[in-house]
């Protein structure tokens, strides 16, 4: 990444108290927030948010959270794509609360056709429960698609066991979101 000596120096500011420095690193990393939303979006069943919104959600949880500092982009897009999911799944939930509380007028979708992402947070809470390294180099894979020698970087860990750990993570989750038969 051409701009990421750029996005460095960014979170260093940020880190050490600047409040102009993550206006200043949006413009840099916008575009690839762009692509980590619509991966992010890809997961979720019916589109609750576009795009864009989800992005614009995201940063100003980024903002208002304060206290968040990162050493480098792979622990930026990690945190990002952590908090972009969160949103989806909120938005999920309350999707399916409405249709709860009011009568299905629209033909059912194809389940054959989507990924429910709320199968998938239930399947990765019951992975973190039984190994939340395991977890989180899931979610790091699915969510941000950070390779493996960025995720290994961001839980200081080697790649190898990046790889060995995404091995046993995706066993799991597929035999989590597998229909029962």
């Amino acid at each position: 990444m051409n701009s990421e000596p750029q996005v460095t120096e960014a979170l260093v500011r940020a880190a050490n108290g600047d409040p102009t420095a993550l206006d200043t690193l949006i413009p840099k990393i916008y575009a690839a927030l762009r692509q980590l939303a619509r991966r992010q979006r890809a997961h979720e069943a019916a589109h609750t948010i576009e795009t864009t919104a989800l992005v614009h959600e995201a940063y100003l949880k980024l903002v208002t959270q304060g206290g968040a500092t990162f050493t480098d982009r792979a622990h930026l897009y990690a945190y990002m794509s952590q908090v972009m999911r969160h949103i989806l799944i909120d938005h999920a939930r309350r999707k399916k609360a409405q249709k709860r509380q009011a009568p299905d007028v629209t033909a059912p979708e194809d389940a054959s056709d989507i990924i429910d992402v709320l199968a998938i947070d239930e399947a990765l809470t019951r992975l973190a429960a039984v190994d939340s390294r395991l977890a989180h180099v899931a979610e790091l894979r699915l969510f941000a698609d950070l390779s493996s020698p960025d995720i290994a970087a961001a839980l200081g860990v080697n790649a190898r066991t990046v790889e060995r750990d995404w091995l046993k993570a995706r066993t799991f989750l597929a035999a989590c979101l597998m229909p029962a038969a």
